[in-house]
């Protein structure tokens, strides 16, 4: 096979599938792309067994073929390449000849027929959903993380539901690690036909698909069949491998109800997290939430660094509650809102917060209480 290509059109592609053909599995072909030059396109899939990237991208072909490739170090070498003008040529026992004249690179490729099958999904029926709400949506998740040696399916994933409310139908994703929960809503367009009521997706794949979000697209097309959840813009395609398990009953832990508002400035209380988790450790994570009359009081001990205490002026006239909670958390939570103000609801020194808006509740943010030792 032989073609040429502009670099400008493929480096950013390659950049942002490092993190699928980087990670590791049972199968070392995964560390590659799979090259297809047919026509006047080329196609590049990526596979780590759990998520597949497919996209179509103009070129050159002088001769058709096939051949599956390192992807880092193909990423390496575009990237660096001094001419925008590339020439890819698969000369003979697998060796590829990349670039001409001054810079020509050649590098060993793998038996394509090793590459992992991509599946074929046809028939699928799309919803569309604004991009900047599935970025929103899929960032709400990702910011909920988990260890290496975490095995709890709801954890690994999150949930996608759909809902129905006094505004219509809308997608719904929940995320937690059993220590916080986030929970996100957006409307869409179409009719989204799902397996079951619910369906648990990797967060991993989640990550990935973050890169592929163009907020200046309007819409996006997303959906559910055959076990997988398939995005798909205009030339490109990812499907993420479903997740086989339960997810808990979370819908009691949203409910606010019974629980006192507390109005609060979305940034002077984060940068005042910031501030007190300085002194934060592997084994003492936790501050003191201390809410009393008209202020808050934070503050933290920490006898392998020091303690501290800060002061908020707030609306708060109830009885006192002083609660430990994990500032870090907090900091990342207030950083999906975007208002200046947020409401904190809070009951009593064991109950979760719940972080919300002020104008609506289409985003979530359950934080779990710390035993105050």
């Amino acid at each position: 096979m032989k073609f040429s290509f502009d670099k400008k059109e493929i480096v950013d592609v390659l950049s942002k599938i490092q993190g699928l053909t980087g990670r590791k599995t049972n199968l070392t072909i995964t560390s590659d792309i799979l090259i297809k030059a047919m026509g006047s396109n080329i196609t590049i899939t990526a596979n780590d067994l759990e998520t597949v990237f497919f996209g179509t991208y103009m070129a050159e072909v002088e001769k058709e073929g096939v051949l599956s490739i390192n992807s880092k170090k193909f990423f390496e070498i575009i990237k660096e390449y001094p001419e925008n003008k590339i020439i890819v040529n698969e000369v003979e026992n697998r060796w590829v000849e990349i670039g001409e004249g001054d810079s020509v690179y050649h590098i060993v490729s793998s038996d394509y027929a090793n590459f992992p099958e991509t599946p074929v999904i046809e028939n699928i029926e799309f919803i569309e959903i604004s991009s900047r709400d599935l970025k929103k949506m899929v960032d709400v998740s990702a910011i909920v993380g988990y260890s290496g040696e975490e095995k709890r399916i709801y954890v690994l994933g999150s949930l996608i539901e759909k809902i129905s409310n006094d505004t219509g139908e809308k997608i719904r994703i929940v995320s937690t690690d059993s220590r916080r929960l986030n929970c996100c809503d957006a409307p869409f367009k179409g009719h989204f036909q799902m397996p079951d009521e619910s369906v648990i997706i990797p967060k991993k794949g989640l990550s990935e698909l973050s890169k592929f979000i163009d907020s200046g697209v309007d819409d996006i097309r997303v959906g559910i069949k055959d076990n997988y959840f398939i995005f798909q813009n205009q030339n490109e395609s990812i499907m993420i491998k479903l997740l086989e398990g339960d997810y808990p009953k979370y819908q009691p832990v949203l409910n606010y109800e019974g629980m006192i508002p507390v109005e609060m400035d979305r940034n002077m209380f984060s940068t005042l997290m910031k501030r007190v988790s300085i002194l934060t450790s592997d084994d003492y994570k936790s501050v003191i939430l201390n809410f009393k009359n008209s202020e808050l009081v934070v503050t933290i001990t920490n006898p392998e660094i020091g303690e501290s205490k800060e002061r908020m002026m707030i609306s708060y006239f109830d009885e006192e509650i002083k609660s430990a909670f994990n500032p870090k958390y907090f900091i990342d939570a207030l950083s999906l809102f975007k208002d200046s103000i947020v409401v904190i609801n809070i009951k009593d020194n064991k109950s979760p917060c719940i972080i919300r808006s002020m104008d609506d509740d289409n985003l979530v943010c359950v934080i779990m209480a710390m035993h105050i030792s």
